[in-house]
């Protein structure tokens, strides 16, 4: 019995000296806080010199997922050097819809000191259309795809451009998502017509019978 109560005794010690070293001590302790995956000037949240047994991971991790641009926080702690590393996956932007981005899941968040200039510019109907229409804009031709100013959806997968040319503004039907290296290759030999030098709008949603205008 009184082995038994001894044994009680040591295990109750030995939890409270844990409990103290790793809350209270001047052991295991916050030396360093780095954060990988983005050059924003963020705040970590974590104090050096703060217990490491008091640097919740999840609680961290939340904090930095609350902007809207990180798709992910992880936080780790090294209980032997006293670092706390906390690593961000940014959201990867595919096109700018209602003056956000999206990415390719169709989450919408700010642009963060990033180049927009390659991103396209939707106008659809909805964030899913828009996804559909950024694909579709990867799929151009480099030489037109730099001409686009907007991509409008219209009915799901039929698409007009607004390009600006070296002759002004023109808007391109280009309909459905097919064929398209034959509509590429219809736009470009009507814009070389020099009855054509003065286009608005060209329709080669139907290859075989272009329509100028």
């Amino acid at each position: 019995m009184k082995k038994r109560r001894l044994v009680i005794i040591v295990s109750a010690l030995m939890v409270g000296g844990a409990a103290y070293i790793l809350g209270w001590s001047t052991l295991f302790t916050v030396s360093a806080v780095e954060i990988k995956g983005t050059d924003a000037a963020l705040p970590s949240g974590v104090v050096k010199g703060e217990k490491l047994a008091r640097v919740e991971p999840r609680i961290v991790a939340r904090v930095f997922e609350k902007n809207d641009w990180v798709k992910s926080a992880t936080v780790s702690r090294n209980w032997i050097t006293g670092k706390v590393s906390i690593t961000i996956t940014e959201r990867t932007p595919i096109a700018i819809y209602n003056n956000l981005a999206i990415d390719a899941q169709g989450a919408s968040f700010m642009i963060r000191n990033k180049d927009v200039a390659q991103l396209p510019k939707i106008q659809a109907p909805n964030v899913d259309s828009a996804i559909i229409a950024a694909a579709f804009f990867r799929q151009l031709p480099t030489d037109i795809a730099a001409q686009v100013r907007m991509v409008k959806a219209h009915s799901g997968d039929t698409f007009f451009l607004e390009l600006v040319t070296k002759s002004g503004n023109l808007e391109l039907r280009w309909g459905r998502s097919e064929e398209n290296a034959l509509k590429a290759k219809v736009y470009r030999a009507l814009l070389l017509q020099p009855e054509n030098k003065n286009l608005k709008r060209v329709d080669v949603s139907a290859p075989h019978a272009p329509i100028v205008k």
